[in-house]
């Protein structure tokens, strides 16, 4: 893992100053990466009226990826810590779009459960996928180290080591900022809900 971690690494700097053979040895590792996580994502999504397949998830993904090239990339847990970002954004423009005109029904609603083998928050209430993309805004603006541990949580695939790495912390803090995140989307959830 370590040499792959190297090599990927090596890739990115290569694609970062324009070298288009590092582009191809790029996508030919990270590409059957992000069609995983889209494919996990899409399968969270399921069963709610999405069009929106793993293939053009994935796909849309990498493009946008391919317009980042000045990013200084750190290393392989740092490319899919972006990757989760901008998967988040696919998914929200996605649903943005196709549901446009429909203002407040029809909208794609899904399980908090859903999100994530993590279990965030402990509800089974639905809650509409913009919604929450709001809220992880906000909390961003309160605190942008929860928001990326809930980012990578739900939209990377990386374990709590990985998270752990790439936010330069100890996986006991990864643990705390998830519960104390989870906790707090759950509330304000649950304030959206209601009028204040």
């Amino acid at each position: 893992m370590p040499d792959q971690d190297n090599s990927l690494t090596v890739l990115l700097e290569r694609w970062s100053e324009g070298d288009r053979g590092a582009e191809n040895d790029l996508m030919a590792q990270v590409y059957p990466i992000l069609c995983a996580q889209a494919q996990a994502q899409i399968g969270r999504l399921g069963g709610r009226d999405l069009t929106l397949c793993a293939t053009e998830l994935a796909h849309e993904a990498y493009e946008r990826l391919d317009r980042q090239r000045a990013i200084d990339w750190k290393n392989r847990n740092h490319f899919f810590a972006i990757a989760a970002t901008v998967i988040r954004r696919v998914i929200v423009d996605y649903v943005r779009q196709r549901h446009a005109d429909k203002r407040g029904s029809g909208q794609a609603a899904l399980s908090l459960e859903d999100l994530s083998r993590c279990q965030i928050p402990e509800t089974d209430d639905l809650v509409d996928l913009l919604e929450l993309d709001q809220i992880m805004d906000k909390l961003g603006e309160t605190d942008p180290e929860l928001l990326r541990v809930v980012e990578l949580r739900i939209f990377s695939g990386l374990g709590v080591d990985q998270i752990a790495a790439v936010c330069g912390v100890s996986t006991a803090t990864v643990g705390r900022r998830w519960r104390f995140a989870r906790a707090w989307l759950s509330n304000q959830l649950g304030r959206s809900g209601s009028p204040s």
